[in-house]
């Protein structure tokens, strides 16, 4: 039996911190599934070969922004797909589907506040969204609104501050409205 170990504060830890918490404060569905308590509880058990694994695995759903089919995930964890799901929902509290799903909508969300440069249908499209009732789906599920008003939030809130990305994250910066 491994002794758990302590949880580094940066890096991919600290974008993994980032994107539950703001997500469990826009929604209450996500707060029930991403709680903190629960979450807490299960990171004092993680031992360093959960470290790994999950420092592997974050690393991936993070790089690809939740793009990325869960059998290449698992394989590259060198673990077997129902291996590795079931051992991603122990450490993390969710699937790793669910987690890229949240990965893939917090993608849209920055791509959303940093400016329309692009459609919102080319970035929903690129982001493997299929239409926009699926987009909408997920914005009532991770954000607790649809995406007008979600946008028009974000605009209100720019005129009291600026919204910029946290220079300090590589992965994904995390925009809570």
């Amino acid at each position: 039996m491994e002794i758990p170990v302590t949880v580094p504060r940066d890096g991919i830890w600290l974008c993994l911190a980032r994107t539950l918490e703001g997500t469990a404060r826009r929604s209450s569905y996500a707060g029930q599934i991403l709680g903190p308590q629960q979450f807490n509880a299960a990171r004092t058990r993680w031992t360093l070969a959960d470290l790994t694994f999950l420092r592997s695995a974050l690393e991936l759903l993070y790089h690809s922004q939740g793009q990325i089919p869960m059998s290449t995930l698992a394989a590259e964890c060198m673990l077997s797909l129902r291996q590795f799901e079931r051992r991603f929902k122990q450490l993390i509290g969710v699937s790793p589907k669910v987690f890229a799903r949240l990965l893939r909508f917090e993608a849209l969300l920055t791509s959303l506040i940093q400016g329309p440069t692009v459609s919102f249908t080319d970035v929903s499209s690129h982001l493997g969204y299929h239409d926009q009732a699926h987009v909408i789906h997920e914005f009532k599920k991770w954000a607790g609104c649809t995406p007008s008003a979600f946008l028009a939030r974000a605009k209100q809130r720019e005129k009291q501050r600026p919204i910029v990305p946290d220079p300090r994250s590589q992965y994904a910066p995390l925009y809570i409205v």
